[in-house]
């Protein structure tokens, strides 16, 4: 298994600066010094992205890049707007173009609707085949530069449209690309998940990102997520990709009042430091690490 071999973890951009051009240095410079392996880039407009900094800071720390995106309210590819569909498949191809020049091989998030976006119920079937339609569209494109798009479902207070892991696989499925996978979220799955590790088992082979929080944003290990049983699944399921800490400070206010954060638990470099041990004791006793590399 090639888990058992070692351990990859990275760290959100977002958990040091709102916006990657305000110091993509910075950023990249944390991450590597809490010994980490990659950093997850936001990508709010792919159009006014520091791309050469970035390229820059990640060539100095040797840091992988990834990058993560959401759809926003005027370009949800569930809108019942063509144009407002329209914006979000171009703003995915666009996402596609940039993480082919920066070197990344994967764009995590929220790429199947708009995040934080509500309609007083749940989804319909049109929202679902719309989504599913542009994906299709994007896929292609994601194919050609030899990029996956990973499908993040999220808790219930985050969005309506993907909610769960079983959710995540049949969206997956039903676009039937190579480059269309799935990513979970350990904090979202401990609201929307009855057994976390089984979600895993669910996802197999199609899991391709994975964010590792805790059950309350803090450091992993100090709250309810059943981090051996998650690390026992991951090795059941030989699961090989990035393990990404997603922390949002309150020293960090637009991030903290989005993420509805309004007590400190943590510094972003608490989680990154602490959050590793914990996190690698875990995946020892479960089988799922034997050396640390």
């Amino acid at each position: 298994m090639t888990g058992m071999n070692g351990i990859r973890l990275g760290a959100h951009s977002q958990m040091f600066v709102h916006d990657i051009a305000e110091d993509p240095g910075l950023v990249f410079d944390e991450v590597a010094r809490c010994g980490l392996h990659a950093v997850e880039v936001h990508v709010a407009d792919p159009g006014n992205f520091p791309e050469q900094e970035v390229l820059e800071a990640a060539d100095r720390t040797g840091l992988q890049v990834v990058l993560g995106t959401a759809l926003a309210a005027d370009a949800s590819t569930i809108s019942d707007d063509p144009e407002i569909r329209s914006r979000g498949i171009a703003h995915l191809e666009r996402c596609i173009r940039l993480a082919s020049r920066l070197g990344a091989s994967t764009i995590a998030g929220g790429i199947h609707s708009a995040n934080g976006v509500f309609a007083g119920r749940g989804r319909t079937t049109e929202e679902w085949e719309r989504s599913v339609q542009a994906l299709q569209q994007v896929a292609p494109l994601a194919e050609e530069y030899g990029i996956t798009l990973t499908l993040e479902p999220v808790s219930r207070y985050s969005g309506y449209f993907l909610n769960s892991a079983e959710d995540a696989v049949q969206l997956s499925d039903a676009v039937g690309s190579t480059h269309i996978a799935v990513q979970l979220d350990t904090f979202h799955m401990n609201i929307e998940e009855t057994d976390p590790a089984e979600a895993i088992r669910l996802v197999g082979e199609r899991l391709k990102h994975v964010h590792v929080v805790e059950s309350n944003r803090g450091v992993p290990g100090t709250g309810q997520v059943p981090w051996r049983s998650v690390f026992a699944a991951l090795r059941d399921i030989d699961y090989s990709g990035l393990l990404v800490y997603e922390h949002f400070p309150v020293t960090l206010p637009t991030m903290a009042t989005r993420t509805h954060t309004w007590r400190s638990l943590a510094s972003s470099q608490d989680v990154c430091v602490y959050g590793t041990e914990n996190l690698r004791r875990a995946a020892r006793e479960a089988g799922f690490l034997e050396e640390d590399k």
